[in-house]
């Protein structure tokens, strides 16, 4: 409801941030299915940036309509927060930290998936700058 005014309830950015990514912890699956973890550390690997760009394009279109869906609109959104850096000094790399455990869910308890956080950050990262391309 675009009418409603979060401010003006006195409910803080943070707050709701919060509960956004409470939201998202408390799915059954995360947002970017565990399927497609591997597939986006291999696109880290491609040199040519372009290329790289269409194959993540390829690995989003494999995710259900409606994880798609909410991506796409998260994504789109953190976009538009990032564009604000210079007010709210969040940029798509400080977004990107944030949100990138928030809609991957990592396992942190395997010592093997800590090596590549950085690599799954700059991925969440690329997808919040590229947001236009890819959708």
């Amino acid at each position: 409801d675009h009418n409603i005014s979060l401010e003006s309830m006195g409910v803080t950015v943070n707050a709701v941030a919060g509960a956004l990514k409470a939201f998202f912890a408390d799915l059954p699956d995360p947002l970017i299915p565990y399927s497609l973890h591997q597939e986006l550390l291999e696109t880290s690997k491609i040199l040519d940036k372009t290329e790289q760009l269409h194959e993540l394009k390829e690995i989003v279109k494999k995710f259900h309509p409606v994880n798609y869906d909410v991506f796409k609109y998260v994504i789109t959104h953190l976009n538009r927060v990032s564009q604000q850096y210079k007010t709210n000094f969040m940029t798509a790399d400080n977004l990107s930290i944030c949100f990138w455990p928030t809609l991957m869910r990592p396992d942190f308890e395997n010592r093997e998936f800590l090596s590549t956080t950085k690599i799954h950050q700059s991925v969440i990262e690329t997808f919040i700058q590229q947001c236009q391309f890819f959708f």
